[in-house]
């Protein structure tokens, strides 16, 4: 039986994503003196970052001693200012990959810091645990019912919260802002929306989405008939982890691999129809790979 093969628009590298390992890849390739570090992972794909390990990139430890012929790339989800800081102090090169639009994010955090504020995302994700740095007054939601009980507590004016280990107060009036993670699935940001207007809850919303996140959540429409979705990316790749979520909505074969390894694992003979999407943080070296094997089946 022949097999229909579509790859949804968009899949793969981002621009941010390849500029940061090329950025990466070129300091590796003509550093004289001194290691190479990354501060925490470059990007959450297990290719991307053996590669980088294979050009003597290595992850920096928290105890190691930096010196300063040193170079420490900061990864594309970004750091807290107090993480930049300490780096600082060592007086080795650093070189900045943040994601431009996740400096964005910081910068809005930032100028209005001294109000409550909403960050809808993963709590333990590196670029939410590198935003909550550029304020202290941060309540990061994970879903929607997190985001209602907040709104709640602050039009109760007050609210020590625990799990995000800081008290915030909120004042006599509402006046904060929301902001999300930028690979957020746009429908949770929409409810999120919807919700701060049936509470009638007055604050500032910034659709901090990045574009390459919504380019590749729209092409998912291309995929909606197919009897069978593979989705590409790291396991902990957030943007990969929407587009997953997102297609189990509609398709009840969904499958989420990191590389043509991940293949075996799979029966598609059954499927007649077979979609392919990759996250942002997908090589399409790994895409053609994948694309290849099922075309050969």
């Amino acid at each position: 039986m022949a097999q229909q093969i579509i790859i949804a628009p968009h899949s793969g590298f981002c621009g941010g994503v390849e500029s940061a390992v090329n950025r990466a890849l070129n300091i590796a390739a003509n550093k004289k003196n001194g290691r190479v570090f990354l501060e925490g992972e470059l990007v959450h794909n297990r290719d991307v970052n053996e590669q980088l390990h294979g050009r003597g990139i290595a992850l920096l430890q928290r105890n190691l001693e930096i010196q300063k012929e040193d170079t420490v790339i900061i990864r594309a989800h970004g750091i807290s200012p107090q993480r930049r800081f300490y780096l600082e102090h060592f007086g080795c090169e650093i070189v900045d990959c943040t994601c431009p639009l996740v400096r964005r994010i910081a910068k809005i955090i930032e100028a209005h810091s001294t109000k409550p504020i909403i960050l809808l995302g993963d709590r333990d994700h590196a670029e939410v645990e590198g935003l909550c740095g550029y304020s202290k007054h941060i309540y990061v939601c994970e879903n929607l019912a997190e985001c209602s009980q907040f709104i709640d507590a602050m039009q109760q004016s007050s609210r020590s919260d625990e799990r995000n280990h800081r008290s915030i107060n909120f004042g006599e009036t509402n006046d904060g802002i929301l902001v999300c993670q930028s690979t957020l699935d746009m429908d949770f940001l929409e409810a999120a929306r919807n919700l701060c207007g049936k509470k009638k809850f007055s604050v500032k919303i910034f659709d901090t989405i990045c574009e390459a996140t919504r380019q590749r959540q729209l092409g998912l429409r291309m995929l909606e008939n197919c009897d069978a979705v593979i989705v590409v990316g790291g396991k902990h790749s957030a943007n990969t982890k929407r587009l997953y979520e997102k297609m189990k909505r509609k398709i009840v074969a969904v499958f989420w691999i990191e590389n043509t390894e991940n293949l075996a694992e799979i029966n598609l003979n059954s499927y007649k129809k077979i979609g392919i999407t990759a996250g942002a943080s997908t090589p399409q070296s790994v895409l053609r790979n994948i694309y290849g094997k099922i075309s050969k089946k």
